[in-house]
């Protein structure tokens, strides 16, 4: 198999050598030695470099990630307190212990998809074009609990009136209960993009491209707080009245921009290839959050009653749609390590990081100080990133 260096050069150092006879042939100086001259074509033409390796125009990779992405920050939702914490004490912070919440959820490693098909569009492969589409498997969070597991089970909230740390008693011996409380959450994040690549600079062992196009990626997230209780002994309450709270939290972030960069491929041997990625695109993310939120009371017979309110933490001040738009950068790095197995297949493992410099969140709208009126809804946003270790291969066809 010919090294593949010695195809790089073939278009940018071509001589003549001459001979006598129906022999003659234009052969690039480092293919004069090698066993394939014999397959050159003779007459005026120069030799092309694709006859020292696989020459097909077209390429596709496909690779499996094993990807990580930035968690979703959420305050403390559910608490509880040892046996025997006095009723206006207990599942209150900061003395509660938190169930779920209090830093970030939804980190674990998760697995992915990333798919590259290109084209050259000229022989000796200086002109291309290539189009991209990744996706990452969905990151749930699943947390539930009930009072069988824990006698006391509260949600934490403050109290903007009395400028107090309250709770939300969703089970508490002799007072209410039997309580439960699920948080459920869903994560999406997925990308394409389109580019353009030249040939800037090329040696026997590297090769530089310049690389200009337009991205696109979606990052979709959700938080949703369901809650029940039923009344003891509580005050003023008819006993067995059910306390239901159901509660949404949802960010959508797409990003659209144009995008510059560079590929550097580097050659070590005829079959061991490096290839290293950087580029940054500049653009518009356009953010959309919607909070919805409702507690619903209802009496025991006789004479049932149903009363809906807004909910703790999606109140009338904050909830709705409500959508903008933000200048955004999405930087992209990777290293990959190549591995020729036959004339027009590799072998590759590699690592891969992007970021984006503006992305809302859902646990990110939730008030952190889980105040009760709930203040005006507000962006709150911050930076995003995903990192993915690649296993691929690439088919040239």
């Amino acid at each position: 198999m010919p090294c593949l260096c010695v195809a790089l050069i073939f278009c940018s150092r071509m001589t003549r050598a001459t001979a006598e006879g129906p022999e003659d042939k234009f052969v690039p100086e480092f293919c004069a030695t090698i066993e394939d001259v014999d397959e050159y074509p003779g007459g005026d033409e120069y030799v092309t470099p694709c006859t020292c390796g696989c020459t097909r125009s077209w390429y596709a990779d496909a690779e499996f990630l094993l990807a990580w992405r930035r968690g979703r920050n959420v305050p403390s939702l559910v608490t509880t307190s040892p046996a025997g914490t006095p009723a206006g004490n207990a599942g209150v912070l900061p003395g509660a212990t938190p169930l779920f919440g209090g830093g970030s959820v939804g980190q674990d490693v998760r697995s992915g998809g990333r798919v590259t098909v290109g084209k050259w569009l000229d022989a000796c492969k200086t002109n291309g074009v290539e189009g991209r589409f990744w996706m990452l498997g969905a990151n749930d969070i699943d947390f539930a609990t009930d009072s069988s597991t824990y006698p006391i089970l509260a949600r934490p909230y403050f109290d903007a009136v009395s400028q107090t740390n309250e709770a939300i008693l969703l089970a508490y011996p002799g007072f209410t209960g039997p309580g439960n409380v699920r948080i459920s959450g869903h994560s999406e994040v997925l990308g394409s993009d389109f580019l353009y690549r030249t040939l800037a600079a090329e040696t026997c062992r590297m090769r530089l491209d310049l690389l200009a196009g337009y991205q696109y990626s979606r990052i979709n997230e959700d938080i949703n707080i369901n809650s029940m209780t039923t009344a003891i002994n509580v005050p003023v309450l008819d006993a067995g009245t059910t306390f239901t709270s159901v509660e949404s939290f949802r960010t959508s972030n797409d990003f659209h921009g144009g995008q510059i960069g560079l590929s550097v491929n580097y050659f070590a041997g005829c079959d061991w290839q490096v290839d290293v990625l950087a580029k940054v695109a500049f653009g518009n993310m356009r953010q959309v959050a919607d909070i919805a939120g409702q507690a619903t009371i209802v009496t025991p017979p006789p004479g049932s009653t149903t009363n809906a309110t807004p909910g703790p933490l999606a109140g009338p001040a904050n909830s709705g749609r409500f959508t903008r738009n933000r200048f955004a950068v999405a930087p992209e790095v990777g290293v990959k390590l190549r591995r020729q197995v036959s004339e027009c297949l590799d072998l590759s493992f590699g690592y891969s990081y992007q970021y984006w410099s503006d992305v809302i969140q859902p646990g990110d709208q939730i008030d952190f100080l889980l105040r009760d009126p709930t203040p005006a809804f507000q962006f709150r946003s911050g930076s995003y990133w995903v990192q993915s270790l690649t296993f691929g291969a690439t088919v040239l066809f």
